[in-house]
């Protein structure tokens, strides 16, 4: 039987988030506005940064794993009758001399070409999605996202993108590159900020009158999340609809919630918090990247927003072509 007009499934689009630390993916359809209407999510911590060497060459078993997730994401969408579907990879993967490597390998598993993106194109995606709330209207703002191997920063006025930048400073990565997955040590916490200090001096000195920082990415998702408390979140299940929108954070909390966390080991953290442990060993690097952008900057405060890059990709995914 042939579907009627009126109840003819909406054409679904999927976008995967190959990141150093995790593979996400969302599925949606076109909403109202200018936001895709999200029904279904998923995350496989794969950690594709994890062992890489100082030159950046991906583990070979860093590099399966990732593959299989993305395999399994690709799988899902095409149950849910996916008209479109991209995969995109980050900085761990354009960092990567073997880079084609882990490309050849999706290929081979899940049938779709890996787009290995910028930097620059990384954080302009980012920005498609936080724009999409309009809560960046009228001002002149700073929004970032925290991933595991890089943050992108992006200054704007209103809808208008200034500067893009992509500074080598992830959690995952900072968190291996400086021991500080379990209990840590002020000593490193201020050598981890250092480091992410020097990483902004160039950003910060193209920023004039910034009025608002809107901070996204899986370490702002967990620090909102300990913001509010305990909620009856689903281990398998996202993040609240609260998030959605934003929560805001005031400076010093997220400096204060970085002090508890650093005192904690790993098992101490996962019990007192919720985390998983994955998020739990590179919370703490995380944090410091959320504090020293608020203090580079001298924001006392950050509207949280639970929102990504794949959500900006649906966005251009979304839009006519020519």
């Amino acid at each position: 039987m042939t579907q009627s007009a009126g109840i003819r499934k909406a054409e679904r689009f999927a976008a995967i988030d190959v990141g150093s630390n995790s593979v996400k993916l969302s599925l949606a359809v076109a909403g109202s506005g200018r936001r895709p209407a999200v029904i279904e999510t998923a995350r496989i911590v794969s950690q594709l940064g994890q062992k890489a060497k100082k030159d950046g060459t991906l583990h070979v078993g860093s590099m399966e794993r990732t593959a299989e997730a993305i395999a399994e994401m690709v799988e899902e969408a095409r149950r849910q009758d996916a008209s479109m579907i991209r995969a995109v990879a980050t900085s761990a993967a354009r960092e990567a001399p073997n880079g084609a490597d882990l490309k050849e390998r999706v290929r081979a598993l899940a049938g779709i070409e890996l787009e290995i993106i910028s930097g620059q194109t990384e954080a302009a995606l980012a920005f498609k999605a936080v724009s999409s709330h309009h809560i960046v209207d009228d001002h002149s703002s700073l929004v970032f996202d925290t991933g595991g191997g890089s943050t992108e920063i992006i200054l704007a006025d209103n809808y208008d993108i200034r500067s893009c930048d992509s500074i080598p400073c992830g959690a995952l990565r900072l968190a291996e590159q400086f021991d500080a997955k379990g209990r840590t040590s002020s000593k490193v916490v201020a050598a981890i900020r250092e480091n992410v200090r020097e990483g902004l001096e160039a950003v910060r000195r193209k920023a004039i009158d910034t009025t608002i920082a809107v901070g996204m990415g899986g370490t702002c998702t967990a620090l909102a999340l300990l913001d509010i408390g305990p909620l009856p979140v689903p281990r398998n299940g996202k993040p609240p609809a609260i998030l959605r929108e934003n929560h805001t954070m005031a400076r010093e909390t997220v400096e204060a919630r970085l002090t508890w966390l650093r005192k904690m080991d790993i098992e101490e953290r996962k019990e007192r918090t919720g985390l998983r442990t994955r998020r739990a060993e590179i919370i703490v690097a995380g944090a410091c990247i959320v504090a020293e952008i608020l203090a580079v900057f001298e924001m006392e405060w950050v509207a949280l927003l639970d929102v990504g890059l794949r959500d900006g990709l649906l966005i251009e995914m979304m839009q006519p072509q020519d």
